[in-house]
């Protein structure tokens, strides 16, 4: 199969191992030379990966949205952000969001793939000329054939992108030796470095990408040293999170959410 230009930087890859995925798809996967991104080449796979739009192997969904709505409420402390207005992107059953309103913050949702059942009624509308204070991208730039394309509406809408992925380990392991390449369910087809991170950033048009282990603040103008300290412990940012959900709770929009579901109902009725 002929090289392909990486996802991240536009260098040159070339061949780095191959797999089966969903069972019986060869996979053939290329690896940067230059920012060392890993990628699945030519996924024609993903129709049948996306069958259903949440695998059936993500049965973390519901933990991994509890945890990151606790990092995403300390980083927003860190950033004096609470009074913004932000938004879930790729955001599936509209869970984080629906977690983020219940302690007060402004979120709002959107994914196509996906339906809203959690946060009715708040749904983004178009990105064109909107602004937000914080976009975030949770287990979403994996899942990404051309990531610079696919997020250049999101980095136009704000200047604060939180988005998670595992970064590819170094040496880079093979399919079979890392489990983050879930040939199971064929969706992860795009393996980031910290420098590939960096170059999307660039090409994105932020200043730069503050890089934790897991969770990832692309971002134009200054960031807090907190924020930078949030993003170096994600394990930390968790548990202050945590002790701050009570305080959070005092802010929740579920009252007001409710009551407005209300409202539309009885409008449905007239």
């Amino acid at each position: 199969m002929p090289a392909q230009p990486c996802r991240a930087c536009t260098g040159p890859t070339s061949p780095f191992a191959t797999a089966r995925v969903l069972g019986h798809v060869e996979a053939t996967y290329h690896r940067c030379g230059e920012c060392g991104m890993v990628m699945a080449i030519d996924p024609t796979w993903l129709p049948e990966a996306y069958s259903d739009a949440i695998a059936a192997l993500d049965v973390g969904l519901l933990d991994r949205c509890q945890i990151l709505s606790n990092v995403t409420a300390t980083l927003l402390r860190a950033e004096r952000l609470r009074g913004g207005t932000f938004l879930d992107w790729a955001g599936g059953y509209g869970t984080l969001t629906r977690m983020m309103r219940d302690r007060g913050y402004d979120f709002h949702h959107t994914d196509p793939m996906a339906a809203n059942v959690f946060a009715a009624g708040h749904e983004a509308p178009d990105l064109a000329g909107r602004r937000y204070d914080l976009v975030t991208a949770f287990e979403v730039l994996e899942h990404l054939v051309d990531p610079a394309a696919d997020l250049a509406e999101v980095a136009g809408a704000t200047d604060r992108l939180l988005a998670t992925t595992h970064l590819v380990p170094q040496p880079a392991p093979g399919p079979e030796d890392w489990w983050y390449y879930t040939l199971e369910s064929g969706q992860h087809i795009t393996f980031y470095t910290r420098a590939s991170l960096q170059r999307l950033a660039e090409r994105l048009g932020f200043d730069g990408v503050v890089t934790g282990s897991f969770v990832h603040l692309f971002h134009r103008g200054r960031v807090a040293p907190a924020t930078r300290a949030v993003l170096r412990s994600a394990g930390a940012a968790y548990a202050t999170g945590l002790l701050t959900t009570l305080a959070d709770r005092r802010h929740s929009l579920l009252e007001a959410d409710v009551a407005a579901v209300k409202r539309q109902a009885t409008v449905g009725r007239d």
